[in-house]
């Protein structure tokens, strides 16, 4: 069967942070003549490279990166749209040159918005993911919609308890919709999506049906929704102990490489912008990153009172302790956009077959469980050959990635409490990481040990 080289290609690297992105990116960009676009919003920012995180420049082997270290810290942050417009160009100066762009980075509503020609990303744009934003809305004709999270919750479990059980109970907006669609339609959410679920199977059975030229095609035209460049994702992903004390480590290391210089600098900067009458939204832009909000109580400890050295560094490591677990909740978030929304939208669009997980939990191991095998997918797409079965890669990317017979592209969310650690887990890979989570055991083992003194305590 003869080959067909995808025209005009792009390859983009996606994952949560902490799983080597920017590695690969130069190794991939070395091996295939490439030029890198960073998509993480807080890197695009100058200065402050320890808390961005930004690749040190004698890592990046002379590869030339875009959209880098170029925003002053005072300016407002840019838009989706800034993002998808100058990136586009740069794509098409890079492909000027003869050199193959690669897209990096984090925010992942950035990305999201470049791959797909008419992504909707108004919510996404206003919600960064870097924060949580849960609050009551003025539903006034339901005011059952503007109370608490937990009496909504239980209102759904009363009328639709299928529906309840997919959501996370802290999913306010998630529970508020369901009930919504209850009030104002009178048909439970659950069947509304079933119909929908039920409607798409027989469209992708209808569109597996009309033969293999219709399967499959990259380029303009292939697909209303589709890719806006023949595009090959690779998802860097790791098990979940494994990034924990990666990210716990890597703070460490910030720490010890002028994290608390880099807060003071930003404090400091505050302060002038507020003596000059600047307004300053701590909401938005290089204000949300983590490192700064979470030193700051301890930064403004220190200006205020005389500290001795010992009680100053326990003060240290007791402020260091809400950054790590800022990480480890954003590093959450980052892949939950990339399970949830851009699977479903690589779904939609008939791509997901482009979305390649690589596991990165063993960095002893990153050239033959990372590397290489990111070296032949991209080697493989560039050439127009077939690519492997996504799915085949890891244990890790089968029990990640969706199925490709199902067409709604999720996994089944099902709220599952662990009532030794007063979890809640909402799918079956989550649950059966958390089982085999060290955590977890431990947890257990405890309660157990608790459980059998309790039982020599007592009298016969």
């Amino acid at each position: 069967m003869a080959s067909h080289a995808p025209k005009d290609p792009i390859v983009v690297i996606i994952g949560a942070t902490g799983t080597g992105k920017s590695k690969l990116a130069v190794q991939l960009a070395t091996r295939f003549n490439g030029e890198i676009i960073n998509g993480d919003a807080m890197q695009m920012y100058k200065g402050l490279p320890i808390i961005t995180n930004k690749m040190p420049d004698h890592e990046r082997n002379g590869i030339l990166h875009h959209l880098l270290d170029f925003i002053a810290l005072e300016e407002t942050p840019w838009t989706v749209n800034q993002f998808v417009k100058e990136s586009s160009r740069i794509i098409d100066e890079i492909r000027s040159r003869g050199k193959l762009p690669i897209v990096v980075g984090g925010t992942h509503y950035y990305t999201h918005a470049l791959l797909f020609k008419d992504a909707t990303l108004a919510e996404d744009a206003t919600e960064s993911e870097s924060q949580e934003v849960e609050g009551p809305e003025p539903f006034q004709e339901y005011p059952i919609l503007s109370k608490s999270t937990e009496e909504i919750l239980a209102k759904l479990q009363e009328v639709d308890p299928d529906m309840a059980r997919r959501w996370h109970p802290r999913d306010r907006r998630k529970i508020q919709r369901s009930l919504e669609i209850w009030l104002k339609t009178g048909r439970k959410a659950s069947e509304v999506y079933a119909e929908q679920k039920a409607r798409k199977a027989d469209h992708h059975n209808e569109a597996t049906c009309d033969g293999p030229d219709n399967v499959g095609q990259d380029g303009p035209g292939a697909d209303e929704n589709g890719f806006r460049y023949p595009t090959v994702l690779l998802w860097l992903e790791a098990e979940d102990k494994a990034l924990k004390e990666r990210l716990n480590a890597r703070v460490d290391s910030m720490v010890a490489d002028g994290l608390v210089d880099e807060a003071a600098s930003m404090a400091d900067l505050e302060a002038d912008l507020k003596r000059k009458g600047t307004p300053v939204d701590k909401s938005k832009g290089i204000w949300v990153s983590i490192g700064y909000k979470e030193m700051e109580p301890w930064l403004e400890s220190r200006q205020r009172q005389e500290l001795d050295a010992a009680r100053s560094s326990r003060m240290l490591q007791e402020a260091v302790e809400p950054v790590k677990a800022g990480t480890r909740r954003y590093a959450k978030r980052q892949n939950r956009y990339i399970r949830i929304r851009l699977a479903n939208a690589l779904v939609k669009a008939g791509v997901l077959d482009k979305l390649f997980l690589l596991d990165c939990s063993a960095l002893e191991q990153w050239k033959s469980a990372v590397q290489e095998p990111a070296t032949r997918i991209v080697g493989s797409f560039l050439k127009g050959d077939m690519l492997p079965d996504p799915r085949s890669l890891s244990d890790l990317a089968t029990r990640m990635l969706p199925a490709p017979d199902d067409p709604d592209g999720r996994p089944d969310r099902v709220a599952r409490r662990c009532e030794i650690c007063d979890k809640i887990l909402m799918t079956e890979a989550e649950w059966a990481g958390h089982l085999a989570s060290r955590g977890h055991k431990k947890t257990a083992a405890a309660r157990r040990r608790q459980e059998v003194e309790s039982q020599r305590s007592r009298p016969e």
